[in-house]
């Protein structure tokens, strides 16, 4: 007898016996799972403080400390990402000053952020226990992830990608206004890189998908409001969007940098993902192998294990949304023409995802045999089941302890000495030359007057940051001048910079060549040979005075 066809005079069905039992225990595990979820979270996230500050880190606070002060972004200070970060990190600038341990303190508040948010996410697929398992795999993820992912824009993306999901999934009173504000979030991800729009899907479908029909005989495509609804939250998110990029826009066309924002974005930039098809031959066997590299084999299997197991168990009604996120996160990595690492941060949240579903599903097999055998009188087999359950959920706890320890080691030495742990990061590329770095910064603090002028010709931007010391000229590293993307005007605009300021001290850095963005093969100082001007500038002028590992410090006059 169906539940519609019951009598309200009818009595009520008994409970089955243990069912109370069985919810309390169910309850009380997912309680346990939150606990330790917000414990985990806190540990793992704790030695990001002593994460070195990245070159890329270093130029988005010099420039966002430069708006601070008046400067202006492309004009005054160049560098070929949009807006968005910068303003984001002018006001890191503007509340830790200039310090070494900024990015890390952002960082474990970003970990924390986006913890919440995924475990918001992904509750209403996964219940309690799964989403405070995807934190966990996450905060994991996120401890081991390199010193040059911590605070880029794909991290902050991911903070208002998954807050603007949850105001568009929101119903009632208060929808207009908060899909409006998805809209400013959604806005904002785009200022901080175009790739964002590959996120709509995300905004505009996920959230009203009635995932329990894809389950069906034939599967079915649905949407759970109706089209007069989504029509009105997709105009005030469109609105949002619209107001977000059109503020930022107002406000560089009015600062007067709207030519050097157009050479940038759209001349410049263009010309450098463009070249990533030319050079990289081939292109779609190089974006293949990079994506597996940098995802994984065990989070593309895990991905692939999810559909096969959902798709089996006609369970896509929980799995269906987390992987639909996965793709679209990845979209917005290959969009981008390139496949640096750090461009699939956003992914890791929906890889989390995944493997949760994998350990949910997991328990309730285990579960599910254990209960089978319980009722056919076979304990002692109920009881094996549940030994090698345990012994499957214990196997990733020795290597996540070996890699807490090592990184509690680390925060132990950062405290006791901050620079020698810098100097000897043991996780450094063979480019960044931090004991060498830090050696220029402490004899241009010792031996610079705040009116004496430093130029830097190197990729390393934090030498002006960390010394107080304004760059002489808007290309605050050598990046675009020597990258063949680059127009050769600018090697002129340079040296007609470096003719006014006559800086005092010059760094020339040592073994910083990245190839794969420059297409050049020569570090800063081989690169002299090839820029005529900038060489006689050096040497009619200036001479050696100081010698570090990876830098030389020349001294005017």
């Amino acid at each position: 007898m169906s539940a519609e066809t019951i009598s309200p005079k009818q009595p009520a069905l008994a409970a089955e016996p243990g069912a109370d039992t069985g919810k309390s225990r169910a309850s009380l595990l997912s309680q346990v799972l939150l606990a330790m979820a917000v414990l985990f979270v806190l540990v793992r996230a704790l030695p990001f403080l002593s994460i070195p500050i990245y070159r890329d880190q270093a130029t988005y606070l010099l420039v966002g400390d430069g708006l601070l002060h008046g400067k202006q972004l492309y004009r005054d200070l160049w560098d070929n990402k949009p807006p968005g970060i910068f303003i984001v990190y002018a006001g890191i600038a503007k509340a830790f000053g200039r310090v070494t341990w900024s990015i890390g303190v952002v960082d474990i508040l970003l970990l924390l952020i986006i913890s919440y948010l995924l475990f918001r996410f992904t509750e209403p697929f996964l219940g309690r226990s799964g989403a405070a398992i995807a934190v966990m795999v996450q905060a994991s993820m996120c401890g081991e992830m390199r010193y040059y992912w911590m605070g880029q824009p794909e991290t902050f993306q991911v903070v208002c990608v998954l807050a603007g999901y949850l105001l568009m999934a929101r119903r009632g009173r208060w929808c207009k206004s908060s899909s409006f504000a998805a809209g400013l979030l959604f806005g904002y991800a785009f200022l901080l890189k175009y790739n964002a729009v590959a996120f709509l899907p995300f905004f505009l479908v996920l959230p009203f998908l009635a995932a329990g029909d894809l389950d069906r005989k034939p599967p079915r495509v649905s949407f759970s409001i109706s089209w007069r609804s989504w029509l009105t939250k997709a105009a005030f998110l469109l609105a949002g969007l619209a107001a977000a990029i059109g503020i930022v826009m107002a406000w560089i066309i009015l600062k007067g940098a709207w030519p050097a924002m157009k050479e940038a974005q759209f001349e410049v930039l263009p010309r450098y993902a463009a070249m990533a098809i030319e050079r990289d031959r081939p292109y779609w066997l190089a974006a293949i192998i990079r994506t597996k590299n940098d995802l994984g084999v065990w989070n593309l299997g895990a991905t692939v294990a999810g559909l096969v197991v959902a798709w089996g168990r006609r369970d896509l009604k929980r799995f269906a949304p987390v992987f639909l996120a996965l793709s679209v996160a990845f979209m917005a990595a290959a969009v981008q023409i390139r496949f640096h690492d750090y461009y699939f941060q956003p992914c890791y949240p929906f890889l989390a995802a995944v493997w949760a579903y994998l350990a949910v599903s997991v328990f309730e097999g285990f579960h599910a045999l254990a209960r089978n055998f319980g009722q056919r009188g076979w304990r002692l087999a109920a009881v094996l089941v549940w030994l090698v359950f345990a012994q499957a959920a214990f196997w990733p706890l020795p290597g996540e302890f070996n890699k807490l320890t090592m990184r509690y080691e680390e925060l132990g030495e950062w405290r006791a000495a901050r620079l020698a742990f810098y100097s000897n990061y043991p996780r450094q590329m063979n480019t960044e030359h931090f004991q060498g770095l830090f050696g220029v910064i402490d004899y241009l603090q010792k031996n610079a007057r705040s009116g004496d002028g430093v130029y830097a010709w190197s990729l390393n931007s934090l030498i002006y940051y960390l010394t107080g010391h304004e760059p002489p000229t808007r290309f605050v590293s050598d990046l675009p001048v020597i990258s063949r993307w680059s127009p050769p005007s600018w090697r002129t605009e340079l040296m007609r910079d470096l003719t006014r300021s006559q800086p005092r001290f010059i760094v020339v850095a040592r073994g910083d060549q990245i190839p794969f963005v420059t297409y050049v093969n020569l570090d800063s100082e081989e690169y002299l040979k090839t820029f005529p001007e900038l060489d006689s500038f050096l040497t009619k002028d200036y001479k050696p005075a100081a010698d570090f590992e990876g830098f030389v410090v020349y001294r005017r006059g």
